[in-house]
């Protein structure tokens, strides 16, 4: 629809986020922390806390010195001697896992991390996958630190402290381990719902079966489900049209109703996520309206740049 939705989280969520990185990440006072996402993404409040907490040194981006390349991420994090951050796996496949000699700990976020890129960096760093939607203050599971003999799916790992996550069917019974299910998230990193949105909070946030009278958990539309050897949860995808793309989260519909909007010409639009060279990209499928010609790509890319963002174009 084009309408955004604002999360409301609480400090209480804040602060159990900061607490448990600072305990997962083996963060300390004299680490340096890159605060590599943008302050309007939700990572930032996480790269921001994690570094307060342990009293070690934050490291900001410059306006006069944007990290626009991997040439310019890998500069900074060499440059300060950075030996904690938190990268989307699709910019780690461009990286030299060589040149990282001051990292200490690697997360990767925002979208599957493919075992490829866990085989080059988990033997040279201590690497691990972080899981978490806004509305759980974004960090709900973390792995183990990843065996670079992986071959299979990258696990998420297990929910952090006081956090409790549930892999439900479609009646709200839990599935066994090993059979896939729909992830709830439940704990006091749960967000208070969508701000000045109450229906779409109650069909998202909803009362928790298995906690106490009045406890409620969050619907995340992921499916995953738990290795029958460790517990430990594989994520496997969406259950509805959302997707992710260098680690944020699209609605497809959105960008559909964006171009029919934009451009009178057009009778339907189709937008999907689709694989190419390793990488996830959108791409978008039209039908002109009858005896009309067709925009240009650059015509289109104009019309959406106008109302979505960058990585959503």
């Amino acid at each position: 629809t084009g309408t955004p939705k604002a999360v409301a989280v609480s400090h209480q969520g804040v602060g159990n986020m900061a607490l448990n990185m600072l305990k997962e990440l083996h963060i300390e006072p004299g680490d340096t922390c890159l605060q590599y996402a943008s302050i309007a993404f939700d990572a930032s409040v996480y790269e921001i806390f994690s570094a307060f907490v342990s009293s070690a040194t934050l490291v900001l981006i410059s306006p006069n010195n944007p990290i626009d390349s991997t040439a310019a991420l890998t500069d900074y994090l060499m440059r300060y001697q950075v030996t904690h951050t938190t990268l989307p796996p699709a910019l780690l496949g461009e990286i030299d896992a060589d040149m990282l000699a001051s990292l200490k700990t690697l997360v990767v976020a925002g979208e599957a991390c493919p075992p490829s890129i866990v085989q080059r960096f988990a033997g040279k760093v201590r690497m691990i996958n972080a899981y978490g939607p806004s509305e759980s203050t974004v960090c709900a599971t973390m792995s183990e630190p990843l065996d670079p003999a992986t071959d299979g799916l990258v696990p998420i790992g297990h929910p952090i402290a006081n956090i409790q996550t549930y892999l439900l069917d479609s009646t709200l019974n839990p599935v066994p381990n090993g059979v896939v299910g729909e992830l709830y998230i439940a704990g006091v990193g749960l967000a208070r719902g969508y701000l000045g949105r109450p229906s779409l909070t109650a069909e998202r946030f909803i009362a928790c079966p298995f906690g106490a009278p009045g406890a409620r958990m969050y619907r995340t539309g992921d499916l995953a489900r738990r290795r029958t050897s460790d517990d430990a949860i594989e994520f496997l995808g969406r259950a509805d049209d959302q997707v992710k793309i260098r680690g944020f989260r699209i609605e497809l519909g959105e960008i559909e109703a964006a171009l029919l909007q934009a451009c009178p010409e057009l009778a339907q639009a189709a937008v999907i996520a689709r694989a190419s060279a390793g990488e996830q990209k959108l791409v978008a499928y039209l039908v002109t309206q009858a005896n009309m010609p067709a925009p240009s790509a650059s015509q289109l890319r104009a019309a959406l740049g106008d109302s979505l963002p960058e990585y959503m174009v």
